[in-house]
């Protein structure tokens, strides 16, 4: 063993995960980008040894796992977005219903506990620490509950700066690495997205704060975007497309009420580019979902614009962003952490944005009754609904009002059928 900047280093090839793990623990880590890849290989390879074990695991991008893993290994996470869609189809991962905002909270009280935690970070930087470079969000809270917590340096992690430093010594051991991270491959946004995200840009005004979801969507819309000025960025998502923005001087985040002049995210998917630009970047800043998607922080930001998308919409302005019939499809996430404190603000927009038609099928996600038996989204928090037909503010309309002007951004051959249906 060797001392490295207060971390003691151990061979990934020899790391026995036995000595540390027990059978019944809950092990979590980074997510999106932040997975260490390394460290999941020699659970997955050990854990016969080990014994029945838990994961939470949060959006993932690789596919390490694999059906027969599940002799040993449980999955749970709070949604099927990424690769896990296919194991909560299959039954093989558990879902755990809750806003993302509540998470750290879930795990600091107790009611959800983590034991292990396995940390995805960067070689130290400038002031000599490491950080968690690509993820934040619920892992500082995490690592300060478990009873053990692994490190993976990875030297191609960026050194990026933090809400609150990373706590070395909190960690129990750590291996190093240089392999790539998680590939991320954003959806390339077709004409159909590009006339959404038109419509979306159209109603953002200059020195707004932007969120944004994951989906095709988002990198459409930062694209029409480019015209804009002085945008700040306060998203529990980050990705390459923000960079460009961030680099042609559209985000700047002069007219953020909070954290002005830097951008702010918890997760990020992003590439080489995204790696180039935050490391050691003074104003770009990795913070716990705890600030990303808290009341508190949110309160303050009172331009703030959520973007995010559904699965369908009812005629009452409920959305749906989770569940088709009996297939659980997406997550609750932080779409209503977001949604909410933006259409509680005079300046602030809330915005589901969505095709018309569900895929292959036509179906319309414009619908007189929800699919499946959840509302994501109260209509209250949603302030305007966008498809490629158009944009159905809902802002001081009645529920008669409402549903009408829902019908008009419906595909045109479901509206005959929706306004029959609400006359109903």
């Amino acid at each position: 063993m060797k001392a490295v900047h207060m971390l003691t280093t151990v061979d990934s090839d020899t790391l026995d995960l036995s000595a540390h793990i027990r059978g019944g623990d809950r092990i979590t880590w980074g997510q999106g980008t932040g997975e260490p890849l390394k460290l999941i290989e020699r659970l997955v390879e050990q854990r016969s040894a080990i014994g029945d074990v838990e994961v939470f695991l949060g959006i993932s991008l690789v596919d390490t796992f694999r059906s027969e893993h599940f002799d040993h290994i449980r999955l749970i996470s709070y949604g099927a977005v990424g690769t896990n869609a296919k194991f909560v189809r299959t039954g093989e991962m558990d879902v755990l219903p809750c806003h993302f905002s509540a998470v750290p909270n879930l795990i600091g009280s107790g009611q959800f506990p983590i034991d292990v935690v396995f940390a995805q970070i960067s070689p130290p930087g400038p002031n000599g620490t490491h950080s968690f470079g690509f993820c934040n969000d619920y892992l500082p809270i995490a690592m300060s509950r478990a009873r053990v917590v692994i490190a993976e340096i990875n030297t191609n992690v960026p050194w990026v700066y933090q809400d609150v430093p990373f706590d070395e010594e909190l960690v129990t051991l750590a291996i190093e690495s240089d392999e790539p991270v998680a590939p991320y491959e954003p959806v390339r946004p077709g004409a159909l997205e590009t006339q959404i995200a038109f419509h979306i840009a159209s109603r953002i005004e200059d020195g707004a704060t932007i969120q944004y979801g994951i989906g095709g969507i988002p990198p459409a819309v930062l694209k029409a975007l480019e015209g804009h000025r002085d945008l700040g960025l306060h998203s529990g998502l980050v990705s390459d497309e923000a960079v460009d923005l961030i680099e042609a001087g559209v985000i700047t985040n002069a007219r953020k009420p909070i954290h002005r002049g830097k951008s702010v995210g918890a997760v990020a998917f992003g590439g080489d580019k995204f790696k180039n630009f935050v490391h050691a970047n003074p104003n770009f800043e990795m913070h716990q979902s705890t600030s990303t998607h808290g009341a508190a922080t949110l309160s303050q930001i009172t331009n703030l614009v959520s973007v995010n998308s559904a699965l369908e919409v009812d005629l009452y302005g409920q959305v749906n962003a989770e569940q088709i019939g009996t297939k659980y499809l997406g997550a609750i996430g932080g779409q209503v952490d977001f949604m909410h404190a933006a259409s509680t603000h005079s300046d602030g927009l809330s915005i589901i944005a969505m095709p018309a038609t569900l895929g292959k099928s036509g179906r319309g996600r414009i619908t007189d009754k929800l699919a499946g038996p959840l509302v994501t989204t109260a209509r209250a928090d949603v302030d305007l609904v966008i498809t490629e037909f158009g944009i159905a503010d809902l802002r001081g309309k009645t529920a008669n009002e409402r549903a009408r002007a829902l019908i008009d951004i419906a595909s045109p051959e479901h509206r005959d059928r929706l306004l029959a249906s609400w006359n109903e």
